[in-house]
């Protein structure tokens, strides 16, 4: 009896496990929990943005061959300002911009300054590339302006026309125009448009006084006299000349019992201005 007991007793739990075995296998697999669920009218929130990284683009200027231009200066302005040069190959590097618009301005002492926007936007651009134009040569200078001709030489007055030539004996001339007991006697001998030719006879002294425009050639015929030319006299007799340029002021004085007989030649005084 006990024999069949444990017999049935195992059957009954075998049967068991194989139930137990066919309701694990037909169950679902576990769901993960459920979202809380939006409330109703309001917006879906929108994914934050990730920050944008910061670019360092290389900018290279190039001539228009193409060649890197070293010593060009680089000048950064806008969302950051900076001042560069480029190197040896025409490069420089623009570090850590960010998003934003920027200025380059690119000068070089034998091109055209050139300026050019850029935009950084979500790390690009990495490159800039530039090409700078050539200066033109600096303007010739201008030639020195040619000296003002020298001024012509004035005119020379023409000449007058001369007068009738005079042949005169001043002794006969004197004794028939004798100056007697009068203080001053004056005779023109001779003129024509340059000069003028007088007999000067007296017996009182003649002021000082000078011709602005003429000389005057002084020659003692008779007698005796002092001539002061400016503050230096002079005594004269017969035979003695004296020269009196232009503008020199002088003076005439008899000595002794004769009158002064002189003869008076002003260069340069035409007979309607004499003085």
């Amino acid at each position: 009896m006990k024999v069949l007991w444990l017999a049935g007793l195992a059957v009954t739990c075998a049967t068991m496990a194989s139930a137990q075995g066919r309701g694990t296998a037909a169950q679902p697999p576990a769901q993960p929990p459920a979202q809380p669920a939006q409330p109703a009218g309001q917006p879906a929130q929108p994914p934050r943005p990730r920050p944008a990284r910061p670019v360092s683009p290389r900018v290279t200027v190039r001539d228009q061959s193409g060649s890197g231009l070293p010593g060009v200066k680089v000048i950064l302005s806008g969302a950051a300002s900076a001042e560069l040069v480029t190197d040896g190959a025409g490069s420089v590097t623009l570090s850590n911009l960010k998003d934003g618009t920027y200025r380059l301005r690119c000068e070089h002492d034998r091109f055209i300054t050139l300026e050019r926007e850029f935009v950084v936007r979500t790390a690009q651009p990495t490159a800039i590339e530039v090409t700078m134009n050539r200066a033109p040569p600096p303007p010739q200078p201008l030639p020195a302006p040619a000296p003002p001709p020298a001024p012509k030489p004035a005119a020379s007055p023409p000449i007058p026309p001369s007068g009738p030539p005079v042949t005169i004996a001043i002794p006969d001339y004197v004794d028939k125009n004798f100056v007697g007991r009068d203080p001053l006697k004056e005779s023109v001998l001779a003129c024509n448009g340059l000069e003028t030719v007088r007999l000067l006879q007296l017996r009182d002294p003649i002021a000082e006084h000078n011709h602005s425009n003429m000389d005057e050639i002084l020659y003692v015929v008779a007698g005796e006299g002092t001539i002061r030319l400016g503050t230096v006299p002079s005594n004269v007799t017969a035979g003695s000349l004296i020269v009196v340029p232009h503008g020199t002021p002088h003076a005439i004085d008899r000595r002794g019992r004769n009158p002064l007989i002189l003869l008076s030649t002003l260069s340069g005084a035409p007979c309607p201005n004499v003085r």
